[in-house]
């Protein structure tokens, strides 16, 4: 063990993509010693390159919304694409019930991520990269975070854990604190194309979904004439896979012939990735020395582009939380439960919508909207972001569930096809970071 050694940190932060630099960032800026771990080196590939318009005021607040404005694809809304319309709907930011911000941004996220990351180092935090935490020996106030950097272990003491580290969930593994949602097993396969013809989409900017029979496609818009394309697909379709992950990715792409027209004289520009294990929660977000955020603590499906909003929003609430208990540790329990019942409320709004996605009844509600009583205005609110305060959305979207219900009703045979095949699903048979080989 070497003798780095210090227990001058207040906090300790694992991972610095967007949920671990903004927390970092923010604590910093209240004056916090904070140090942080991050196991790559930025820039770094990552998927979830979709912002929502709720993640702007966030980055105004860090300081940095000039800068992603300047790598950014100015993004206004989705279209949504199935095999049986004939139309495409395009649902635009600025028809939410509150439309400020009525804009989001379509980012490269190696380029994002390190611009949160060197915010973090510029506000004061300690950003250790090529770096990864190995063990924490939790104390009674003071907790040693084991770590291997360059190939040397050492060791730092800080007073308080975050755990930032995505889909890894370090804290989440080692506690036993996560599982998969088996309502919603699915797995994702994606990949960057160069070239895609500019009339693959309705309005510029927006993110293209499309519904096929199997999940759903991915199209963004990226800046320099890339498009990141991706597909998630429930695991009966992962199970018909023969041979390696580019070769039945491209195969996929081809269910689903109004994306493959733009796509098939494209030019494949990076590995395939695959990603498994693609919904699952942790039981608990924080505990004695602790506290989960973003990734590590949840991931939903990404059809809604729910990611980085979550995580980043989840880290303005953990640095008012964590904050708050190092000052007052006779309120930390109660202010992390207060914590954790915001971020749920934040993730189950999504998750309802997101769950059912597949639906019959869904899709037609997602593919022939009205706005009767402001209820599309309502779900476009939703996937905005906007998910943490009630301006007339709750009684909005209540009425779309009973809507929806009422379909499936209506709908009944086609629906229980669709709930009878996803009871059946078998597990996910795409490996977690399974990169094919480069084109």
């Amino acid at each position: 063990m070497s003798s780095e050694t210090s227990s001058d940190d207040d906090i300790a932060v694992i991972g610095g993509g967007p949920a671990g630099a903004t927390v970092a960032a923010l604590l910093a800026g209240r004056g916090r010693r904070v140090v942080l771990f991050e196991k790559a080196t930025h820039p770094r590939f990552h998927i979830g390159e979709s912002l929502l318009p709720h993640n702007l005021p966030i980055l105004e607040r860090l300081g940095v919304l000039d800068q992603v404005c300047a790598i950014g694809v100015h993004k206004p809304g989705a279209e949504f694409i199935a095999p049986d319309h004939p139309e495409r709907q395009v649902f635009l930011f600025s028809e939410a019930l509150d439309p400020e911000p009525a804009y989001a941004f379509q980012v490269r996220r190696a380029q994002f991520d390190e611009i949160l990351l060197r915010n973090a180092a510029a506000k004061g935090v300690s950003v250790l990269e090529d770096c990864t935490v190995t063990d924490i020996a939790f104390g009674r106030d003071d907790h040693r975070i084991s770590f291997l950097r360059g190939g040397v272990a050492a060791e730092r003491r800080a007073r308080f854990v975050i755990d930032a580290s995505g889909r890894d969930g370090f804290l989440a593994g080692r506690l036993k604190l996560r599982s998969r949602n088996k309502d919603h097993n699915s797995a994702a396969m994606f990949a960057h194309f160069r070239d895609v013809p500019a009339e693959a989409w309705t309005v510029p900017g927006t993110i293209g979904i499309y519904l096929f029979d199997h999940g759903w496609m991915w199209m963004i818009p990226l800046p320099g004439g890339m498009t990141s394309v991706g597909a998630v697909c429930m695991p009966d379709h992962l199970k018909s896979r023969r041979g390696p992950l580019d070769r039945f990715f491209l195969e996929t792409l081809r269910l689903c012939p109004k994306l493959w027209m733009h796509v098939q004289s494209a030019t494949l520009a990076t590995p395939v990735r695959g990603a498994g294990n693609y919904s699952y929660a942790a039981r608990r977000a924080h505990g004695d020395g602790y506290l989960l955020l973003g990734d590590a603590y949840a991931f939903v499906d990404p059809v809604f582009s729910s990611g980085v909003f979550l995580a980043m929003s989840s880290a303005e609430l953990a640095a008012d939380a964590v904050d708050e208990a190092l000052r007052r540790p006779a309120q930390a329990d109660r202010l992390f439960r207060a914590y954790q019942r915001r971020v749920d409320r934040g993730i189950r709004k999504f998750s309802w919508l997101i769950y059912r996605f597949n639906a019959p009844a869904m899709r037609r509600l997602i593919m022939k909207p009205r706005n009767i009583f402001g209820l599309r205005s309502a779900v476009i609110s939703l996937v905005t972001g906007d998910v943490y305060r009630d301006n007339g959305t709750g009684w909005r979207l209540a009425v779309f569930r009973a809507i929806y219900h009422a379909l499936s009703l209506l709908e009944y045979a086609q629906s229980r096809r669709w709930y009878d095949r996803r009871r059946r699903l078998p597990s996910i048979s795409v490996a977690e970071d399974e990169v094919a080989e480069r084109p």
